[in-house]
């Protein structure tokens, strides 16, 4: 017959096994999905550098067209069709452009009809594509001579606003797997059909992960790839191109192998505990009842196993108390995480949004410049330079740098961070997002009214508050451009109302088409197109108003458009 010894080890080793089992099991759980959700993280951040990456080359080049188009002569030679001088006068351009980027395959002069005039680097297509459905400067990825490149078109056109010719850039695509490479160290390669179906793959030449990858085969499931250089996990990116013709992937590769290692690790230390707790606990247990049984009889045995029993269960309650608490304050440490993660994914959606703001702002005062020298080089060619006239035109010039320096002092005051709370007038918020938006709005043709019934005070972080009304009229504008409107208005008001310090945005562009409309302020919705929209920037406004000020945030729609009203 069993002992009651032999019963009670069997039993506790066996509950021991089954609670060591559980908690294996949950931390293997936890750290599956926190290592999920940190690769989700990458993609969404790999997304983000990609198409702020495709924006920033656009204006880029699609601006040193323009650039070139206003240079000295270029226009006169469209007219004409002149291929020598359209090369004589943009050679020097094209020697300083050729050394910034090695991906720039051509820079091309086509006239009104598409036709190709004259080239710098490889040898571009004879038509342009598409040459003759736009009158505005576009860009994309379209396949021309079996190869699928990135082109950015800047039209030239007369005094008479009429289209006299077209300067494209062709750049390869591997460009773009470089920056990415460069900027998030990842592996990616491209794959396209070309106009026979034929499957191109083409990647960077030292990329022997992309190598391997391709060799093994293993990506059309979109499965773990392992390979020698380690274990990834690939994402697909669909590449829109000028066309549905013209489509393509982007395939990267996360290399995770430090998950799959962090995972084998947990495994291995969970078998080593859960051993060595049974082992501690049965040597324990046998020597207790070696004890027990030799000093006291058979009642004491039962009083003593009671005691046992009771403070065996009291023992367990501070166990499942202590992992209720260690488990809520985890949930607490993944919420302030990925709260961390929003706030620096907003800042970073904000930061490419003012950089686009910086070219709006820098535009006129760079043509100005490039005005004032094209000045100074036709009087000094005439022999006309005076000492007069250089000190006026130097003067000029001079203003215009002191009003780009301007512009810098503003967009950095913008991004330093306050770590107390101070009180400011709603005129200072608002006189910020006024710096700052003006010029990008005015080049849209979209309408800023700002009226400031009451000049409050707010007793907030004031950058803060002044980041979450550009994103309310960020969002405004977007909206405004998407549909393509040319009479974009966007108001501002401010006012006392009771105890209430009011702030009200409202806009003209149709209203938001969303049930319910608070839906707009959760993380990662958005209405707005794939390459336009993060998801995260209302969402952030509405932490910043509420959460960091103290504020309250509401929406609606109203006549032509949608009411936002920032209550203080």
């Amino acid at each position: 017959m069993i002992s009651v010894k032999t019963k009670t080890i069997t039993l506790v080793l066996a509950i021991y096994l089954v609670l060591s089992a559980v908690f294996f099991f949950i931390r293997y759980l936890d750290i599956k999905d926190f290592a999920q959700a940190s690769q989700n993280s990458e993609l969404l951040k790999v997304k983000l550098v990609y198409n702020q990456t495709l924006k920033r080359t656009s204006k880029f080049y699609i601006t040193r067209g323009y650039a070139n188009i206003n240079s000295f002569g270029i226009k006169e030679a469209f007219s004409k069709n002149d291929a020598d001088s359209l090369y004589k006068l943009s050679l020097p351009r094209w020697n300083i452009i050729r050394k910034e980027n090695k991906y720039l395959k051509s820079f091309c002069f086509y006239n009104k009809d598409g036709k190709l005039i004259t080239y710098f680097g490889k040898k571009p297509q004879n038509y342009l594509l598409l040459s003759q459905k736009n009158t505005k400067s576009y860009d994309g990825f379209w396949q021309g001579d079996n190869s699928l490149n990135y082109h950015t078109v800047s039209i030239a056109k007369d005094k008479n606003s009429d289209v006299i010719g077209f300067i494209t850039f062709v750049i390869d695509p591997q460009y773009f797997l470089f920056e990415i490479k460069k900027l998030m160290n990842i592996h990616a390669y491209i794959i396209y059909k070309d106009s026979d179906s034929r499957k191109n793959i083409f990647m960077l030449k030292d990329d022997k992960v992309a190598k391997d990858t391709i060799k093994s085969e293993q990506i059309e499931n979109l499965k773990v790839i392992e390979t020698k250089n380690g274990i990834f996990q690939p994402y697909i990116i669909n590449g829109i191109g000028i066309d549905s013709q013209n489509s393509f992937k982007i395939i990267f590769l996360q290399d995770i192998s430090h998950w799959k290692n962090t995972l084998q690790k947990a495994i291995l230390q969970s078998l080593i505990a859960m051993i060595i707790l049974i082992l501690i606990t049965a040597g324990i247990i046998s020597y207790g009842f070696d004890m027990i049984l030799k000093e006291l009889d058979e009642s004491n045995r039962k009083l003593r196993k009671s005691q046992n029993e009771l403070e065996d269960l009291n023992k367990n309650l501070q166990i499942k108390i202590k992992k209720e608490i260690q488990l809520k304050l985890k949930k607490e440490r993944e919420a302030n995480e990925k709260e961390r993660i929003l706030a620096h994914q907003s800042k970073l959606a904000s930061m490419g949004e003012m950089i686009g703001n910086i070219a709006h702002q820098w535009r006129q005062p760079l043509t100005q410049l490039s005005s004032i020298l094209i000045s100074l080089e036709l009087y000094f060619e005439r022999g006309k330079l005076t000492k007069d006239r250089f000190q006026v035109k130097a003067k000029e010039a001079n203003e215009q740098i002191n009003f780009m320096s301007r512009t810098i002092d503003d967009f950095r005051n913008f991004f330093t961070s306050k770590k107390e709370k101070e009180y400011c007038k709603v005129s200072y918020a608002i006189d910020n997002v006024e710096k700052l938006l003006l010029a990008s709005l005015k080049n849209n043709d979209i309408d800023l009214m700002v009226e400031i019934k009451d000049d409050f005070d707010i007793y907030g972080f004031p950058n803060e508050i002044s980041q979450a009304f550009i994103n309310i009229l960020s969002n405004a504008k977007d909206v405004i451009l998407e549909k393509g409107m040319k009479n974009g208005v966007i108001h501002i008001e401010a006012f006392l109302e009771n105890d209430k310090k009011i702030v009200i945005f409202t806009d003209n562009a149709g209203g938001i088409k969303v049930d319910p409309i608070d839906k707009i302020f959760e993380p990662y919705f958005s209405t707005k197109h794939a390459k336009s929209g993060t998801g995260i920037g209302l969402y952030m406004t509405k932490t910043i108003i509420e959460k960091n000020n103290n504020g309250k945030i509401e929406v609606q729609n109203i006549g032509k458009g949608a009411v936002f009203t920032v209550i203080f």
